[in-house]
């Protein structure tokens, strides 16, 4: 048997949006991947493969199974598959992709599913009229193996001043950007939201585009109905929408396999090269608030070992939870943001189906991939609140090797210097990045980044109306001297 029959490749795709009006017949998630993974075996063109799977990954969800892979394995035929539960991380799903490609090289594994579903919209639509939820998604259970870990580390000034969750901390670093650039507060919002209005174009042709439909630069920038501020600059339109019932498979197997189960070659789909970065350091403790080494040396690193330029990729999908995440991601891998690179039309238009995203654009690669034989994709992933990262090369060509080359970048980035920070500063600083949380109510706070002379940063908030008001109106603190005292800041 040739060495190459052990090559890994993408045979089967299938993503699935779930558009019921009444949401007590809507699929549970479980339901969802199961269907998912029948549906990516017939894309294979074997449909009884699903009998077959040795392997079945999910990267963890909203829901609470805790072994979603052997319950799905009872239901598809393949009972004795090992399961795998990846941790809650929006580049997960690469390093689920990386592990199955390993696996099925050396032997391990044969054939191996990686799915995820939502059924998120339907419950919230059945908890908002009080109808109970018609499924069980509490089925206790332990997978056979769990990959990755969740770290969101905090410090008490970052906690004291509201930086709590990821809206906060993109919006944090997309301002960071735009002083950087040296961007007026107008311009940066007109153009985000431009930004995000190509974005809806595309997910307005996107079949499987949970908002199928254009969407104005004027309306994604100011507040309105159904478009509230959330953290400014960022409006609800300009956010991750995990508010979806999406589900998405990718079917991985050896040639050997495929070739076994008659998947046709124009089918297959491989990953040539990965890049993993998974160590945590403080969001205080990073040189620059928009800037992140180690997304910079996963995104180059990937290239390298791909023998690849950005001028050879041409296909790109970059995590788009927030704006920032694509002008982040673009700029680490050495390329633009015209054209937009997006398969899917953002985690807003598109749908932000929590840890799943990244497999529903996958089967978009896989979909480019397929319709332009020899062509070289590339896909950006961002878990941890902008702290880890995936990449990965894809195309119809294997290359030489049998199994792609993946590198993790997580020891490097580790051994790079770190800002130092000052807790329960009594003093003075400059600001470098802030923002304003929006409640339904109205804002509640100001928070902000700042240094000190010395270089250290340090974090505040404000809750003086008018000061969040005048930042709301695109007041500009960025370069502002601040005192602050028992975590409160005044700005001179």
């Amino acid at each position: 048997m040739p060495a190459t029959s052990r090559r890994p490749a993408i045979a089967g795709i299938a993503q699935i949006t779930q558009r019921v009006e009444d949401p007590s017949r809507a699929a549970s998630p479980l339901e969802l991947m199961e269907q998912a993974i029948r549906d990516a075996a017939r894309d294979a063109g074997a449909p009884k493969l699903v009998e077959s799977l040795d392997g079945i990954f999910a990267p963890r969800g909203l829901w609470k199974y805790g072994d979603p892979g052997r319950l799905l394995g009872e239901r598809l035929g393949s009972p004795d598959a090992s399961t795998v539960v990846g941790a809650i991380s929006g580049h997960i799903v690469q390093i689920l992709v990386n592990r199955a490609c390993q696996q099925i090289a050396s032997g391990e594994r044969d054939i191996v599913a990686i799915v995820g579903a939502e059924s998120e919209n339907s419950k919230r639509r059945l908890q908002r009229t009080g109808v109970p939820l018609h499924w069980d998604d509490e089925i206790p259970g332990e997978p056979d193996a769990e990959i990755g870990e969740m770290h969101f580390l905090l410090t008490n000034d970052e906690v004291r001043a509201g930086v709590l969750n990821p809206t906060s901390i993109f919006a944090l670093c997309d301002t960071s950007l735009r002083h950087a650039l040296g961007e007026s507060p107008v311009a940066h919002r007109d153009r985000i939201s431009a930004l995000y209005e190509k974005m809806s174009g595309i997910a307005a042709v996107n079949p499987h585009a949970w908002i199928q439909k254009a969407v104005s630069a004027d309306k994604i920038r100011n507040p309105g109905a159904g478009n509230r501020m959330v953290h400014y600059p960022y409006t609800k339109l300009m956010t991750s929408n995990i508010s979806v019932d999406q589900g998405a498979a990718l079917i991985l197997m050896s040639e050997e396999a495929a070739d076994r189960h008659g998947v046709p070659r124009h089918k297959r789909v491989f990953l040539r090269a990965s890049t993993e970065m998974s160590h945590t350091i403080l969001l205080s403790e990073r040189q620059q608030l928009h800037r992140h080494p180690g997304q910079e040396l996963a995104a180059q690193r990937v290239l390298e070992i791909a023998g690849k330029t950005p001028n050879d990729l041409d296909h790109v999908d970059l995590y788009s939870c927030f704006p920032f995440a694509v002008q982040a991601g673009a700029a680490a891998l050495g390329i633009g943001v015209d054209p937009l690179p997006s398969l899917t039309g953002s985690m807003t238009f598109f749908g932000g189906p929590f840890g799943n995203y990244v497999l529903h654009s996958k089967a978009q690669m896989v979909e480019r991939c397929r319709a332009q034989p020899g062509s070289t994709g590339a896909i950006g992933s961002v878990g941890g609140s902008y702290a880890h990262f995936g990449y990965g090369i894809y195309s119809t060509d294997p290359g030489e090797c049998v199994a792609p080359a993946i590198e993790d970048v997580s020891d490097p980035f580790a051994a790079m210097s770190k800002r130092e920070y000052l807790e329960n500063l009594s003093g003075e600083a400059t600001v470098e990045t802030y923002s304003v949380e929006v409640q339904h109510t109205g804002p509640t706070r100001a928070f902000f980044a700042a240094l000190t002379d010395d270089g250290k940063r340090v974090w505040g908030k404000s809750e003086d109306p008018v000061v969040m008001d005048a930042l709301l109106a695109d007041e500009d603190a960025c370069g502002r001297r601040a005192r602050l005292h028992e975590g409160l800041v005044d700005l001179d």
